[in-house]
């Protein structure tokens, strides 16, 4: 396997304009199952920077420095969060530490322009 074709994956991104909030709806993966799929499709790592588990705990994906690979439209200049499960049924635990992340991300590039909401639709 050649490793080279991953270094433009793994690059630290120049400019951060929005953050992509991905949510699962009705399919609920485990993060376990977020990093398979990402990694069968050539992936080095997850390609979404963080994991928001259904009782609210914030699990890391790739650094949050990186290019990540969950928009490819977008990847280049922002951040992905990816949410288990649907945005209307999320328990306050869930809802808060969104609210949480997303301050906290605002407030360390203040460049943002932009929060996109994205939902799968099965």
């Amino acid at each position: 396997m050649n490793h080279d074709s991953y270094l433009p994956k793994l690059i630290t991104r120049q400019e951060t304009r929005s953050i992509l909030v991905h949510f699962t709806e009705a399919d609920s993966p485990t993060y376990e199952k977020i990093k398979q799929s990402h990694l069968e499709r050539g992936e080095p790592e997850i390609g979404f920077h963080f994991i928001l588990a259904p009782e609210g705990k914030i699990l890391m994906g790739r650094h949050v420095s990186k290019i990540g690979s969950h928009h490819a439209d977008m990847d280049a200049t922002s951040i992905g969060i990816c949410v288990i499960g649907n945005r209307d049924d999320m328990d306050s635990e869930q809802s808060i530490a969104l609210t949480l992340l997303l301050e906290n991300l605002k407030s360390d590039y203040p460049s943002l322009e932009t929060v996109k909401y994205l939902y799968t639709r099965n």
